[in-house]
């Protein structure tokens, strides 16, 4: 039987909608977890002797034994015989806090994992130190202590008791303090200063006035025990360049030869101006990241040095600043890239093709730019995956794989995506092959390219470049005069084809518009707005989408790369990275100061190149797509720092 033949025939074997259990079963699941719900213990037990083997017992169960503290040896077998699932994580965080109430230590290491829980690491510190393991104890508290936020209450006692021994001595207490003012938590700072001892703490109080209001301190004289005090200045620099990076630059100029600063506080103060300055397009960005010695540099600094530079088109900065990279970074298709426009820029033309012709055989961002330069056919090639027929038929027989059908056909989504994400985490890359195979057949598109993706199989261009919902992205591109395959780009970064998308912010949809976007759109296109629900519909989210796209090609000279990243960040932060002077496209695209929309951009114009193939339209190159940015902005000059103030010494 062929892959194909197998894949149906476990489909067909577990039904229409490839569920394990049938109306009946699906009916006393409902009943029984209303049971639980009202408390009705006595009935929902009798229920779920009847779901013995129901797929969905297990998540029955383990809510059972959340909300109803059992004998310690009947929650261990269902540890046991689950332990392979999402359930055991939850079951097994309820029994260590019941055992840490209980103070049964002995009994809580002997059940403890990492369950990745604050709270619960807080008690096995504490148990370690009452089952005598002092080294291991003091190691989990250390780490505990050693964060900028408030730690929950169980930690209080394990904190309590390594101060006491003095552990935790005036050194770690106020390491930590200048961990809470990094992350602005006050309360937290003042807190920590109260445990000092008096020299410490006053110096910690001024510490915190300084960090509370930096532009005051800026012109106020310091305490003499103070004034020589490089910690403090390097941090109220970093702090008054948050809200005025003119007057910080003038602040470090001015006062940071009177203090006796390290390299590494230089570097700090450095690289945080640098990359400010580099995000704004500001020219001095180059000298301030290029002054950070290579030890003391991350992969932020060094990645803004060549930007910086190609920004304002400083090819010998370029060249200085590409040789600066680690060699980790360099060998990469995107510096190689760069590397080549350099070279060809500089002249060197046959090194320029060598390195371009190395690039271009990438499926990538990159690669494609790097074909264009030497009118290569881009190298997109199509391998499917082959998972073997054993791997996908357990798979598809699994208890995990049982339950995502269950629960699709209860229309849990939001627990099916949690069995699929919890079996994806833990799988091996045979299986991934085969989840995503078996995901692919189900038409769940979203999880069948996150499972490829795990799994690094980049070459099955059917299931990482799906063709779902090709009535809706070809009627609506259509009539926004868009190409359907940029459609697709967008689809494909936004969603990865996943109807009911959600984001943090509250984008939604395939699309992924905000409910005030959408219903702006909705305004536009005349028509009623019923609710942010409506954008979990394909056909209203494509609609919505392609037309708020059109507007932001209309609204920025229809230049697809401007559109892209405003589809992202938004039209205003697109139009203050405007240049000066025209600019090319893929330099715009390198410079964009946002990480995600950078790599948004990048990805929406690879997979539109892709969808032309994988729509067998008439070929396209991306730098049809990448053209040169206008300029369209006035020099930006540095604003000027009022005089008049003697500064802190």
């Amino acid at each position: 039987m062929g892959m194909r033949g197998l894949i149906v025939g476990v489909l067909l074997l577990l039904g229409p909608l490839a569920v394990a259990g049938d109306t009946e079963q699906r009916q006393l699941f409902w009943q029984a977890e209303r049971s639980l719900e009202k408390g009705d213990i006595a009935r929902f037990h009798r229920r779920m002797v009847r779901l013995r083997s129901y797929p969905l017992a297990p998540y029955l169960w383990s809510r059972y034994y959340r909300r109803h503290p059992q004998p310690v040896h009947e929650v261990a077998a269902f540890l046991r015989q689950y332990a392979d699932t999402r359930y055991a994580r939850p079951v097994r965080i309820a029994l260590l806090k019941r055992l840490a109430k209980q103070q049964r230590w002995r009994d809580f290491l002997r059940f403890y994992q990492d369950v990745n829980q604050t709270e619960v690491r807080c008690h096995y510190a504490w148990a370690l130190h009452r089952a005598g393991q002092e080294a291991r104890s003091w190691q989990e508290a250390k780490a505990l202590w050693l964060v900028g936020r408030s730690q929950p209450g169980a930690c209080d006692r394990v904190f309590a008791y390594w101060r006491r021994v003095g552990r935790i001595d005036s050194r770690l207490i106020l390491q930590r303090f200048q961990l809470a003012l990094e992350a602005n938590r006050i309360q937290l700072a003042r807190y920590l200063s109260g445990l000092l001892p008096s020299g410490p703490r006053q110096r910690a109080v001024f510490w915190l006035k300084v960090h509370q209001n930096p532009t005051a301190y800026r012109c106020r004289s310091w305490p003499p025990p103070y004034r020589r005090d490089g910690e403090i200045f390097v941090h109220a620099v970093k702090r008054l360049a948050r809200r005025d990076l003119e007057a910080a630059i003038q602040w470090w100029r001015q006062d940071s030869d009177r203090y006796s600063l390290t390299a590494a506080q230089k570097a700090q103060v450095k690289r945080f101006v640098g990359l400010r300055l580099a995000w704004r397009h500001d020219p001095r960005a180059w000298n301030w990241l290029a002054e950070i010695p290579d030890a003391l540099t991350d992969e932020d600094v060094v990645a803004w040095r060549v930007r910086s530079a190609l920004r304002h088109r400083r090819w010998h900065q370029v060249q200085q600043a590409i040789a600066r990279l680690p060699a980790r970074l360099r060998d990469t298709g995107q510096w190689r890239y760069w590397l080549a426009r350099l070279n060809d820029r500089q002249g060197h033309s046959q090194l320029a093709k060598q390195l371009f012709r190395q690039v271009a055989r990438e499926t990538d961002f990159y690669g494609f730019l790097a074909a264009d330069h030497l009118d290569l056919a881009y190298a997109i090639d199509h391998r499917p995956i082959a998972p073997s027929e054993k791997t996908v038929a357990e798979l598809a027989n699994s208890r995990t794989f049982r339950a995502i059908k269950e629960f699709m056909a209860l229309d849990r989504y939001w627990d099916a995506r949690r069995e699929w994400w919890y079996l994806l985490k833990h799988a091996n890359r045979e299986t991934l092959l085969a989840a995503a195979q078996l995901a692919r057949n189900m038409g769940w598109q979203q999880m069948a390219i996150f499972a490829v993706a795990r799994a690094e199989h980049w070459q099955d261009l059917d299931i990482r470049f799906p063709l779902d919902f090709i009535n809706q992205v070809r009627r609506y591109a259509s009539a926004q005069r868009i190409d359907p395959a940029y459609v697709y780009g967008i689809i494909r970064r936004e969603s990865a084809f996943d109807e009911r998308a959600r984001s943090p912010v509250g984008a939604r949809g395939l699309m992924q518009l905000m409910p005030a976007t959408a219903r702006r759109v909705a305004r536009q296109l005349k028509e009623r707005w019923r609710s942010a629900t409506v954008l979990e519909n394909a056909d209203t989210n494509v609609r919505y989408g392609t037309a708020y796209f059109r507007s932001l090609l209309e609204d920025l000279g229809g230049h697809f790369v401007l559109a892209t990243a405003a589809y992202n960040a938004g039209p205003h932060r697109v139009k203050r990275w405007l240049p000066v002077e025209t600019l090319p496209g893929d330099i715009w695209i390198e410079t964009i100061p946002f990480r995600e929309t950078r790599r948004y951009v990048r990805a929406v114009l690879a997979y539109a190149v892709i969808y032309h193939k994988r729509l067998s339209l008439p070929p396209k190159r991306l730098s049809e797509y990448v053209r040169p940015v206008p300029g369209s902005q006035r020099p930006q000059t540095p604003r000027a720092v009022p005089a008049g103030c003697r500064y802190s010494i």
